[in-house]
């Protein structure tokens, strides 16, 4: 993936750097646990699909973004139209300097040229003022409230955004089922 400005450089995570990776990763997020799925990405490097990048600007790190999809048997797969973002975190030194409105629109536009997918989406959780809705609300086409699980009890909130890859019409999530109740996967942080 490359940058649409140029400044920013994007390495794959592979077996040799996914260490690193994880360390950013628990920087960012160090109460959260990284799932199998994830840690798997290096063994797979033809999978365009499934594949996580470390973010820099110059030689300094920046932050992390990815894209996945679902298997057919998972919560969240329709019938492959969809790619969804990964973890997504730009680090607290380069935050407030467009870099996560970069990285994002780098990420999206990666997914418009593997053209085999008809939306880009991502989950989030919510609080007011949360500077990754602010992100989302400003690059993002879609937004929709997700309630699917019992988040009640774990009182959190949660969003679905949701743009176009092919031009077409974005069709809703509509809250389906997405097991993000199971995990904090989707938490996003900028």
């Amino acid at each position: 993936m490359q940058s649409q400005t140029g400044e920013l450089t994007y390495k794959k995570v592979d077996k040799n750097n996914l260490q690193f990776a994880l360390s950013v990763q628990h920087h960012v997020w160090p109460n959260e646990d990284v799932d199998e799925d994830y840690l798997a990405k290096p063994l797979y490097p033809e999978d365009d699909s499934n594949v996580s990048w470390l973010v820099y600007y110059d030689d300094k790190i920046v932050g992390l973004t990815g894209v996945f999809t679902f298997d057919t048997d998972e919560p969240g797969y329709d019938q492959g139209e969809t790619i969804w973002m990964d973890w997504f975190a730009i680090l607290l030194e380069f935050r407030r300097h467009h870099f996560g409105v970069q990285v994002l629109q780098d990420t999206i536009e990666y997914c418009r040229q593997l053209e085999r997918f008809k939306y880009f989406r991502l989950d989030t959780t919510y609080f007011p003022g949360r500077p990754a809705v602010l992100l989302y609300d400003k690059v993002m086409s879609l937004r929709e409230e997700y309630v699917a699980e019992d988040t009640q009890s774990k009182k959190q909130n949660y969003l679905i955004y949701s743009c176009s890859l092919s031009g077409s019409p974005i069709k809703p999530w509509d809250n389906r089922f997405l097991a993000i109740g199971d995990n904090s996967e989707g938490d996003v942080i900028l």
